[in-house]
C-alpha cells in the first residue's frame, strides 16, 4: 500500500529530525539508560494524566485505526477486531495483559456481560483508575489484579483469549512471558497483539535509522522493540501457532500525524523546548521524541506497527 502523504518522508527528513531533537534533548545521556520495570512504571504513573490531555480524553494509551483522518473512534477498532475474531459464542474467559486505564475493558465488559474478563497491569495507579472506571459503568464481571505479565496468578487452562494492545513490548524475556500466555490458554486459544515492532534486524539500519529506532523505543520507556519474526519465532517455540500478521502502518498515518504536530510544537525552538521540558518530570517530557519521531520511522519501515494473532492448538 503507498504511503499517505502529499510527499512521503525520506532518509533526510530523519537525519533533520534527529539533528533538532539533539538540540533539546540529551541524547547520549537518554541512550545510555537503562529501562527496566521500576522505570516502566514510572512512565507510566507520571504520563497518565499527558495521555488524558494529549492523547485520549477517554483514557485510551493505544494509537488510533482511523485511516484517512483522525477519529477518536478509532481507538475502538482494535477491540472491534479483537472481538470479531470471536467465534459466533463468546469466549467464557478473557485476560488483558496491561490494561492501563481500564479503556479497553471499559469498552469491552458491558458489550459482552456473560463473558468474564480478566486484566492485569504492572502500574499501581492503573488499577485504581481502572476500577473506579469499571465501577462508573457497573461493570461487575470484570476482576483486575496488580502485577507482572512474566508470572501470571492463575491457574493453567484458565482462557479461551488474551490479548495485549500495545503492552506485550514490555516484556523483558519474550520467551518466558510467551510461555505463560500458552499456560494460561485453554487449547484452541488466541492470542491477539497489537504493537510496534521492528520488521528489520537492526544491523540492516543505517546509523540515522538505527539511531531514530533506539529513540523511538526509549521516549516510551523501551529498551528497544521487539522483532517480529522473533515474537511469530518465540511463540511457535513455547506451543503457539502464528494465525495472521497484518500491517497497520497507513490505518495509524493519521494519529502518528497528529502526534507529530503536538510534539512539533516542543522542538520548534530548541531553547522554548528545553524551558518547557524542564518543567515536565523527565519520563513525561521523552515521550515527546516518540511523538515527533514516529510518524517518520514508520513512513520510512523503521518502525511498524502490526496485528498478530498466535493460537493454542486444539
Amino acid at each position: 500500500m503507498a504511503w499517505p502523504f502529499p510527499r512521503p518522508p525520506s532518509l533526510a527528513d530523519l537525519s533533520r529530525r534527529l539533528r533538532k531533537l539533539d538540540r533539546v534533548f540529551d541524547i547520549d545521556k537518554l541512550r545510555a539508560e537503562g529501562l527496566g520495570a521500576s522505570e516502566v512504571v514510572s512512565y507510566y504513573e507520571e504520563c497518565s494524566p499527558a495521555y488524558r490531555k494529549h492523547h485520549s480524553r477517554e483514557g485510551s494509551m493505544h494509537l488510533a485505526i482511523s485511516p484517512g483522518r483522525f477519529r477518536p473512534e478509532g481507538f475502538h477498532e482494535q477491540l472491534d477486531r479483537i472481538a470479531s475474531c470471536w467465534p459466533a459464542e463468546p469466549p467464557h474467559e478473557v485476560l488483558e495483559l496491561g490494561f492501563g486505564q481500564g479503556f479497553n475493558l471499559a469498552y469491552l465488559a458491558p458489550r459482552f456481560p456473560a463473558v468474564r474478563f480478566f486484566g492485569i497491569d504492572l502500574t499501581p495507579n492503573h488499577a485504581e483508575l481502572a476500577r473506579g472506571r469499571l465501577e462508573q459503568l457497573g461493570a461487575s464481571n470484570v476482576v483486575l489484579a496488580q502485577g507482572d505479565f512474566h508470572a501470571l496468578p492463575w491457574a493453567d487452562a484458565s482462557f479461551d483469549h488474551v490479548y495485549a494492545i500495545e503492552a506485550f513490548c514490555y516484556a523483558r524475556d519474550l520467551r518466558q512471558a510467551l510461555s505463560e500466555v500458552a499456560r494460561v490458554l485453554r487449547p484452541g486459544g488466541t492470542f491477539h497483539l497489537f504493537d510496534g515492532y521492528l520488521e528489520r534486524r537492526p544491523e540492516t539500519f543505517n546509523a540515522d535509522e538505527a539511531l531514530a529506532a533506539e529513540l523511538v523505543a526509549k521516549g516510551v520507556a523501551l529498551e528497544r522493540f521487539q522483532l517480529v519474526a522473533d515474537v511469530v519465532d518465540t511463540g511457535r517455540a513455547v506451543g503457539l501457532e502464528c494465525r495472521a500478521v497484518t500491517s497497520l502502518d497507513a490505518e495509524i498515518e493519521p494519529n502518528l500525524r497528529k502526534l507529530e504536530r503536538l510534539t512539533g510544537a516542543v522542538i520548534r525552538f530548541p531553547w522554548l523546548g528545553r524551558r518547557a521540558l524542564a518543567r515536565r518530570s523527565p519520563m513525561r517530557g521523552r515521550n515527546v521524541i516518540t511523538g515527533y519521531l514516529m510518524h517518520t520511522t514508520v513512513a520510512l519501515g523503521v518502525t511498524v506497527y502490526r496485528e498478530i494473532v498466535l493460537q493454542k492448538p486444539a
